[in-house]
């Protein structure tokens, strides 16, 4: 039986938002309630599931009583606080207890208790994030966005092999089109990272297509299915990304607003559109690399975006996406 941890501290909502996420995730058939664990402080979390009147569903509640204010560096809070939320729940993934864990705390605490608390994959340097986002022909996979930004040319080889698996698990996608994060699509362009990412990348025979280099006009135009990406430069990209939507949102409101367009058709059009860029249609993005599924959602994630992010979890584990990147991972190895 597939197994997810949910940490219930983290975010900006605390408990009431994961518990109505375990909820709703439970009532959308994502998983049934045995196998949800909720971390945190184990009164708070009672006192939530008996407010909002699910204390009978049969949550686990594992406690976790070490508080974090936020001001803390990932590394202080793993030494002075060893008994939080995040790295609780870390551990039932490491002793086998969950398959995978989903947080809405703080990136870097997550990142940093996955690393020190879970190993890599078998062939995988460094793990990294990939987020899946929207595009005009439909969702592309978007990593690393923040793990590591200043990897080496092979940790971009394998955040090809590890987005290509992700894809293609979870998606469908027979064969993925990968693409490089550069500033041109000539060959000789960029770096000198991301052009020997490169030539690895177009030198591996894998269960992909390398399509070469990406720009930025072409990250929403559906050239490829993964983008690979250094950290910094994919977090750029993302946060870009999500501010502009918000942008374009907020001005197409006023917009019809201002031409008379009717209030019903206004909200009609405008939630159509957000369907296409909120962030909590897809709950969360995947550290992948490591031992075990870790899925981090956004700090302002609502029970909607964690019953998804509860769901992206527990279809990455069925999906066995660990057992195809290692596998890949394998083949690269074999090859070279």
């Amino acid at each position: 039986m597939i197994r997810i941890a949910l940490d219930t501290m983290g975010g900006d909502h605390g408990p009431q938002a994961m518990v109505a996420g375990a909820k709703l995730a439970v009532e959308r058939g994502f998983v049934a309630a045995e196998q949800l664990l909720l971390v945190g402080a184990e009164a708070a979390v009672r006192t939530e599931l008996e407010a909002q009147g699910v204390a009978q569903l049969g949550f686990e509640v594992v406690d976790a009583p070490d508080a974090l204010d936020g001001s803390e560096s990932p590394v202080e809070a793993l030494k002075r606080k060893p008994h939080n939320s995040v790295a609780v729940g870390i551990g039932q993934v490491k002793v086998g207890r969950a398959h995978g864990f989903v947080s809405a705390g703080s990136t870097g605490l997550v990142v940093a208790s996955a690393m020190f608390g879970l190993s890599c994959l078998e062939g995988i340097r460094r793990p990294g994030i990939a987020v899946t986002i929207r595009g005009e022909k439909g969702p592309f996979t978007v990593m690393d966005v923040g793990a590591n930004p200043q990897p080496k040319p092979q940790h971009l080889l394998h955040y090809g092999l590890m987005g290509a698996a992700y894809m293609r698990d979870t998606f469908g996608i027979e064969r993925p089109r990968v693409g490089l994060m550069n500033i041109g699509s000539e060959d000789k362009k960029g770096n000198p990272l991301v052009r020997e990412a490169r030539e690895m990348l177009q030198g591996v025979a894998g269960d992909f297509e390398f399509v070469g280099n990406v720009e930025g006009v072409d990250v929403f135009a559906g050239k490829c299915d993964v983008i690979v990406s250094d950290g910094f430069t994919g977090n750029v990209l993302l946060k870009v990304s999500e501010g502009c939507a918000e942008y374009l949102l907020h001005s197409m409101g006023r917009a019809m607003a201002k031409a008379g367009v009717a209030p019903d058709l206004q909200k009609q059009v405008l939630g159509m559109l957000l369907r296409d860029v909120d962030f909590s249609e897809y709950g969360g993005a995947l550290l992948l690399g490591v031992e075990g599924i870790v899925t981090i959602c956004h700090g302002r994630s609502n029970a909607s975006a964690i019953a998804n992010a509860i769901g992206v979890a527990s279809r990455a584990v069925g999906a066995k996406v660990n057992e195809h990147i290692v596998h890949a991972a394998r083949m690269v190895t074999a090859a070279s």
